[in-house]
């Protein structure tokens, strides 16, 4: 049921279109026709580029009487059984906005995999990071928020995904996110330059599971918040997110995966283990200059095993291995000179991540979880988000 209406969930749902896109926009409004979608398309398709014109347009209808709306971009592919796995999800959390996407190499990717790991089936976005806006649900009180706080003249031109982000935190209101996700990214040509990124594929598609994820932590399968270490892998270096140092309302921190387990036993039997790994290396024809990638996803795919807590019934080796690939391959999505390379190896890479996620586990049941982070040390951490601006200042904390 609806608590803001007391009745059974109805949804509206709109697609957001640019002209170029409305063959796209089409084909997936046709899709969504039980729930009467239609197509949303850019107001002013000649003024400079930005998602927020066409965005507010898309939530802008709503339909009458629905309890919840529905917004997808046009450059994204349906899970198999969307209909009803959104259905379930709104009566599920008929108060939550809900997103069904995050990109592979966010802060949010790094939250969806790490929850797919504890064999969960939801978790809290990241607070500090973009809303994921590919596939996003809102209760019909945020979408009332919204419009009334982005005019529809003289908008900021600001991305839809950040503009989002402030306006559901401002009122306190939380995203989930959907582990596996609903909808993947197609790859298509960006409207509005994110192609610089490289591909910005789903950190875990459910049509590229075998199994579903059978373990539920928590009464409703949700982390209750997102974990507080998140194992984040740009530019194919493995850095360390802490989400909320300090307490909740602290901003992200950032520092690479060296210093992170500096001086701690950890780091000397993760260092042992690392070496036995690299001589099983020789079928991967590792060239030297390209070693140290290896020596990432390795010791990556260690601290992830570290960070994820024991579940009365694990996820299946399926989502292991595709939680795994995606943090490889949206690791280097954004440095052509090393993607095509480990595309090329992708399967003996997910399986050295494998390897490396089993030993991290087996580390943290024989000696414990890591200790907290000391908090002496927070205060000299760069804040996260300049990881996108600088990201080799994490190599240097």
């Amino acid at each position: 049921m609806s608590p803001a209406t007391g009745r059974a969930p109805v949804i509206s749902a709109a697609v957001m279109a640019h002209p170029r896109r409305l063959e796209e926009a089409a084909r997936l409004a046709g899709a969504l026709r039980p729930w009467q979608a239609v197509t949303a398309v850019d107001p002013e398709p000649d003024g400079p580029p930005t998602t927020l014109r066409t965005a507010r347009e898309a939530w802008s209808r709503i339909r009458p009487g629905a309890t919840h709306h529905l917004v997808l971009q046009d450059d994204v592919e349906l899970c198999r059984d969307f209909l009803r796995r959104v259905e379930t999800a709104v009566r599920e959390h008929p108060d939550t906005p809900l997103a069904f996407y995050a990109n592979w190499n966010s802060w949010n990717g790094a939250a969806t995999r790490a929850a797919a790991l504890q064999g969960a089936s939801w978790v809290p976005a990241v607070p500090g990071e973009w809303v994921p806006t590919l596939a996003l649900l809102l209760p019909r009180s945020d979408v009332t928020a919204l419009l009334s706080a982005v005019p529809r003249q003289g908008a900021p031109a600001e991305p839809d995904d950040v503009v989002l982000a402030r306006e559901l935190a401002a009122r306190r209101r939380r995203v989930l996110i959907s582990v596996p996700h609903l909808v993947e990214h197609t790859g298509t040509a960006s409207i509005v330059g994110n192609d610089r990124y490289g591909p910005r594929h789903s950190a875990c598609f459910a049509d590229d599971v075998e199994a579903p994820a059978v373990a539920r932590p928590g009464p409703a399968g949700t982390l209750p918040q997102p974990p507080p270490v998140l194992v984040h892998r740009p530019h194919g270096h493995a850095h360390v997110i802490l989400t909320a140092p300090g307490g909740a309302d602290g901003e992200p921190l950032f520092l690479s995966r060296e210093a992170y387990l500096r001086g701690t036993p950890a780091a000397e039997r993760a260092g042992r283990r690392w070496e036995r790994a690299r001589a099983g290396l020789a079928g991967l024809r590792v060239p030297d200059e390209l070693l140290w990638l290896c020596e990432e996803i390795w010791h990556g795919g260690h601290l992830l095993g570290l960070h994820t807590p024991p579940t009365e019934r694990p996820p299946s080796s399926a989502l292991i291995r595709v939680a795994l690939r995606s943090w490889i391959l949206g690791g280097s999505a954004g440095d052509p000179g090393h993607r095509l390379w480990i595309e090329q190896r992708v399967a003996r890479l997910t399986g050295l991540a494998e390897e490396a996620f089993a030993a991290g586990r087996d580390d943290r049941r024989v000696h414990g979880p890591l200790p907290a982070f000391p908090s002496e040390r927070l205060a000299g951490l760069p804040a996260a988000r300049h990881i996108w601006r600088d990201p080799q200042l994490a190599l240097s904390t």
